[in-house]
Order: structure tokens, then C-alpha cells, then sequence
């Protein structure tokens, strides 16, 4: 049996409604926020991987589309690297990102050590830790042929692997965690004390009108050519995101594959902000971007061979289930205490195990789920993405290139 790429992204599209039903029905994933794309995506996977095992059955998949998604994802979360944004963030940006970056270090670190403890490569400790979990599969990829060419065998496997472990891990531990600190600590949102099923209220302009007036005023923003404009500019970005990247390559540093495009949406937003010539809404975009990673982790996950894991080596595992404990304990203790024991900062604390274990895919899948249910977190949709896709990749790539020059 096999798919081709717009059979893919269809089964795709199925996954996130049969996610949904699931979510909606089954009382455990509804109470603790289960992102549908994950949900849906891994029974499939299950489904698939018994065809295989037990039946004989040949899946294959043709990917044509994930990378595209991923790739217009990432561009965005790069329209909202604005400025004027940091400057409203300010010390929270910034301490946010000293902690994940301190998380980072610790991340590498225990990665390392659990390579020498089981008589591994130190360098493949790296990649079983920030490479593939911070970085995701796009900087697992990306940085592959530098591990294999350091002495680290089948790294691509090695590293996707770990990654897509990170993703499923990421998915299941975020929202439980923040669910948890909701009805711990009985938080607030805007003023009021948050209740399972509550509405959201879409903005502090529309929370006094009827419902009847929202639903015109969201027509109103989104006629056909304002879409058209913005589907246009996301297709812009990813386009000349493909010139940027190589000239980061020949200066000898490899990013990942998105990053060419961040920066060119970044840069539009930025010179939009100043002269208003392209009159672009980023809430918008950030609805594109969110549909394309929906699409885009349901069909991660959905063409998982999960055949993978079951035969990965021990170390992998070990490393997994450890990170997952470092992570969550650290955005427990740690991230929810100091980014003020709030709820933004439960909500926040669940964006930073989304995107310490898996990507910033994640880390918005996360909160989306939690926000849907309990209310908005301007905050929180300001910080993490900030953090998560603009500023800790870049970090994250001048540690692994440094550690590579040290421990090869």
C-alpha cells in the first residue's frame, strides 16, 4: 500500500478530525487538553505499524507536503519577530529566554552523559539531546552528515528517531502539566477564575459583544482578498527563504531548512511595521501558520514507522525518558515559579516542554489546546514563540557547531 503526496495529505486531514472526535469523547485526553494532530496521529501510526508487523503489509508514504508545511510554519512564527514586539515583551523575553537557554546547556549536558555511561561517542550525546529535541527533525537533518562525518553511524536515523520520539513526548507531557498547575493553584484569566469548558473570549474589544457581532467582525477581517493577500505572502517567505539559507552555508554555518524563511518574514514584518507598505495582520498569518502545523504534525507522526522505536537502541530510549524528566521537572519548578506562578505562566511552562522535547510545533499545539478551553494568554503567545522559534535555534546551532569542532 502506499500514498501518494496528495493521498498523504489527505490521510493527513482525516487523522486531525478522527484526532478531534477522539478529544471530544473520550473524557481523559478531553480533560487534559491532548492535541487532536497527536492524538489522531499516533492510533493511525499504531494501525499502520500492526499492518507491518503482523499482516506483512508494505506502507509507504510520499512526503511531498510536510516539508512545505513545516517550512511555512516556521515563517509564521517569523512574522511575529517584530521589534515593537520584544520591546512589549521586554524582561519577560528576555528572562524566558536565559532560562531555556540555561535548560539547553542542561539538556546537552545529560545528553553527553548518558553517552559515556553507556559507552557511547560523547558527540552522539548531542545529537540524542538539543540537536534532535530543541531542534526538532528539520535541525536533526540539517546537521546529520556533520555527525556522521564526526564518526556518529546512522545519524539521520539515529537523530530523527530521537526526534520524533521528542515530538510524542512533547505533545503527551505539556498540556497534562499545565492542566495540573490550572486546577492546583485555581488560576485566573482575566480577572475570573478559570473552569473546565470555559469560553474564550477572543479579545477584551469583543468580550461585551453578542456573538452575533464577533462572528461579523471576524467576516469582516477575513474577506477573500485579505486571505488571498496573506496565502500569498506565506508562499513569499518560504520561496525567498530558499536563497537565504545556502548563504549561511557558505560561510560554514548549517541551519536549519526554516530558518532562511523566518528571517525574510521577519525582516517584511519589521519594514511593515515602519511603513505599513504591505499592510499585513498577524493574527492572520498565525491562523495560516497554525493550519499548516496542524497538517504538518498529524502527518509527522501519521507516517511514523513506528517499527523505529520499537528496534531503537537503549541509549535512545534512556535519553527520552530522562530529558522528559529533566524537562518537566525544570518547567515545574523552575519556569512556572519564575515566570511569575500565573496563568500565563502555567500555559507558558507547557509551551517550554513542547518546544524543549519536540519543536515550537509543539510548543503552540500545546498552548492552542490549553487556550481553547480555559481562555487567552496574550502573554504566553508573545513569549513562546518569541523564544522557541526566533531566538533558541539560533543558539542551539552555535552550540552544536562548537561542540562539534571540540569533540570530534
Amino acid at each position: 500500500m502506499s500514498f501518494n503526496g496528495l493521498q498523504t495529505l489527505a490521510l493527513a486531514a482525516i487523522v486531525i478530525i478522527v484526532g478531534q472526535i477522539l478529544v471530544k469523547r473520550i473524557r481523559f485526553l478531553n480533560r487534559y487538553n491532548f492535541p487532536s494532530p497527536v492524538v489522531g496521529g499516533l492510533l493511525f501510526a499504531l494501525v499502520f505499524f500492526v499492518a507491518k508487523e503482523y499482516f506483512g503489509a508494505e506502507i509507504k508514504f510520499e512526503k511531498t507536503f510536510q516539508e512545505p508545511l513545516m517550512i511555512a510554519f516556521f515563517a509564521s512564527l517569523g512574522f511575529g519577530a517584530s521589534w515593537i514586539s520584544l520591546k512589549k515583551g521586554g524582561k519577560d523575553v528576555l528572562f524566558f529566554l536565559f532560562l531555556s537557554v540555561v535548560f539547553l546547556v542542561a539538556q546537552i549536558a545529560l545528553g553527553i552523559g548518558i553517552a559515556v555511561a553507556m559507552d557511547m561517542p560523547s558527540i552522539s550525546g548531542i545529537l540524542m539531546s538539543s540537536v534532535a529535541l530543541a531542534g526538532g527533525p528539520g535541525t536533526s537533518l540539517a546537521f546529520a552528515p556533520l555527525f556522521e562525518s564526526a564518526g556518529v553511524t546512522n545519524a539521520a536515523t539515529l537523530g530523527l528517531t530521537t526526534a520524533l520520539g521528542g515530538i510524542l513526548m512533547g505533545g503527551v507531557l505539556g498540556t497534562p502539566l499545565a492542566t495540573y498547575l490550572i486546577g492546583r493553584d485555581n488560576l485566573s484569566v482575566s480577572g475570573r477564575f478559570v473552569k473546565h469548558r470555559e469560553v474564550k473570549i477572543i479579545s477584551k474589544e469583543t468580550e461585551d459583544l453578542p456573538f452575533s457581532e464577533i462572528g461579523i467582525e471576524a467576516q469582516e477581517k477575513m474577506n477573500p482578498d485579505t486571505f488571498i493577500k496573506h496565502v500569498l505572502a506565506l508562499i513569499l517567505f518560504v520561496g525567498l527563504g530558499t536563497y537565504v539559507s545556502p548563504l549561511f552555508a557558505q560561510i560554514g554555518v548549517t541551519l536549519p531548512i526554516y530558518i532562511g524563511s523566518m528571517i525574510v518574514a521577519a525582516i517584511i514584518r519589521n519594514m511593515d511595521d515602519q511603513s505599513q507598505w504591505f499592510g499585513l495582520k498577524e493574527e492572520t498569518l498565525e491562523e495560516l501558520g497554525n493550519t499548516s502545523l496542524s497538517v504538518f504534525i498529524a502527518m509527522a507522526i501519521v507516517t511514523l514507522d513506528l517499527s523505529q522505536l520499537k528496534n531503537a537502541a537503549l541509549p535512545v530510549i534512556v535519553s527520552l525518558v530522562l530529558q522528559g524528566v529533566l524537562v518537566v521537572l525544570g518547567s515545574l519548578f523552575l519556569v512556572y515559579k519564575f515566570m511569575g506562578k500565573s496563568y500565563d505562566s502555567a500555559i507558558i511552562s507547557s509551551g517550554f516542554v513542547g518546544f524543549m522535547m519536540g519543536t515550537t510545533a509543539n510548543a503552540l499545539a500545546n498552548m492552542s489546546s490549553l487556550t481553547r478551553t480555559y481562555g487567552i494568554s496574550p502573554r504566553a503567545f508573545l513569549i513562546v514563540p518569541l523564544v522557541g522559534s526566533c531566538f533558541i535555534d539560533f543558539i542551539n546551532a552555535a552550540f552544536i557547531t562548537t561542540l562539534l569542532n571540540l569533540l570530534k
